[in-house]
């Protein structure tokens, strides 16, 4: 038998709903049911968006990204960031690399904002935090669609990313924090989750695989927490290093520069109080 022509029977093609009317699937192409589940969840939110909505948005984390109609769907949504296993640097692992430039490239990331865990973190600079001074701008970090994570194996295994998980949810925004004061608050409403064993890959669709969807409130927190800790400790499509170097950095604030400032300052401080 060729190789090609290596096919599982449909016997093995199974579906199940949960008693809050999820579904889940066993057997061949349960790719096919995340789609169509994202395809599903883009149409309610055309039709009934939620309040103060900026768009729908999907967290991924999976070991390998390559499936062109799940790569077409995700770049439908308005903010989207998919962490996958860092990948080597071979002929044809940099090949594979360059069909996923138009994903990395899109403009639908991440708002950093939307996510206290990524609260004061910036971009690297030569290899170092960000320092803050006053007067310094912080940063309206946008996380890009694309983003790997872990090592480049270069010989013995390495730790990887193996999670098969997408959460999708609802941008929003407010005009008030949360004591009533004026001001720009982003946030982002988790409604579905996708657990499931297949890659996101064409090659997936043809094995044998399980996937699921679940919208258990628990889990749905525990998942964002994760995917947001992958954004933050993730790094770009090809980074230089072949370890586990998190391309965003806590950032660092100048303290004698502020204590100048605040001593320069102090009377014209004293002037407004009276």
């Amino acid at each position: 038998m060729e190789e090609a022509d290596a096919e599982f029977p449909a016997a093995f093609n199974q579906e199940f709903v949960q008693r809050d009317g999820q579904q889940g699937y066993f057997g061949k192409n349960v790719l096919k049911r995340l789609v169509d589940g994202m395809e599903s969840f883009l149409k309610e939110k055309q039709r009934s968006p939620g309040f103060r909505s900026m768009g729908p948005a999907a967290l991924d984390g999976f070991m390998w990204l390559d499936d062109p109609e799940l790569a077409e769907c995700l770049s439908r949504f308005s903010h989207t960031c998919v962490v996958v296993s860092k990948q080597g640097r071979s002929a044809r692992d940099l090949a594979k690399l360059s069909k996923l430039h138009p994903v990395a490239d899109g403009e639908n990331g991440m708002l950093a904002s939307a996510f206290a865990e990524l609260t004061g973190l910036d971009w690297q600079e030569k290899g170092r935090p960000k320092v803050i001074r006053p007067g310094t701008p912080m940063s309206d970090l946008m996380i890009p669609p694309l983003r790997t994570i872990g090592f480049r194996r270069k010989g013995p295994m390495v730790p990887i990313l193996h999670t098969k998980i997408m959460l999708l949810g609802e941008m929003w925004w407010h005009d008030e924090d949360p004591l009533g004061g004026v001001a720009d608050v982003i946030g982002f409403r988790p409604e579905q989750l996708w657990v499931g064993s297949a890659n996101a890959t064409h090659r997936s669709r043809s094995g044998l695989e399980f996937g699921m969807w679940l919208t258990d409130p628990q889990a749905l927190q525990a998942a964002q927490k994760f995917l947001v800790q992958l954004m933050a400790h993730s790094e770009a499509l090809d980074p230089d290093s072949d370890l586990f170097k998190p391309e965003l950095l806590p950032v660092d604030f100048d303290n004698d520069a502020f204590a100048e400032y605040a001593a320069e300052h102090a009377s014209e401080w004293d002037e407004t109080d009276d």
